[in-house]
């Protein structure tokens, strides 16, 4: 056999196979796309509010259930240790300034709303552990993509 042979083998196989790997990642994507239904809380967000004075459980409880009965609140939750208040909204419905405004700012007791600065932003979920074979998984991703 020549080499002109041997060659034209070589890259016919190379061809094949980038072939099949292609048509193989075509399909995976179609059969994972085709019917899926949109996320079902990819409009939810966060948001958390810093009060500087502790409060009591029961002034907590009216702050919460008057959080709750605005409009677009998903679900609420106290921390008494920090002072944090953490709510979920519907930012289709609302936004966490316009909740702060409307409750929180007006319920006389001091606070803050918490915004998340640049630094905060690029640490990521606070939730994951960054030692973690997940969460270095992440922030290697992250710098791949961003």
């Amino acid at each position: 056999m020549s080499t002109g042979k041997k060659v034209k083998i070589i890259i016919t196989g190379i061809c094949g196979l980038a072939f099949l790997f292609s048509a193989a990642l075509l399909i995976h994507i179609a059969i994972m796309v085709k019917g899926r239904q949109p996320i079902a809380n990819a409009t939810i967000q966060m948001a958390r509010v810093d009060f500087q004075v502790p409060l009591d459980s029961l002034e907590a409880l009216k702050i919460q259930e008057d959080l709750k009965s605005v409009k677009g609140v998903r679900s609420t939750y106290f921390n008494f240790k920090n002072h944090i208040l953490i709510y979920t909204f519907d930012n289709r419905l609302n936004n966490a300034q316009g909740i702060y405004d409307e409750t929180i700012k007006n319920s006389g007791f001091p606070s803050d709303r918490h915004i998340v600065s640049a630094k905060e932003a690029t640490q990521g979920c606070p939730v994951i552990n960054n030692n973690s074979f997940y969460g270095k998984l992440t922030a290697m991703v992250s710098k791949v993509v961003n």
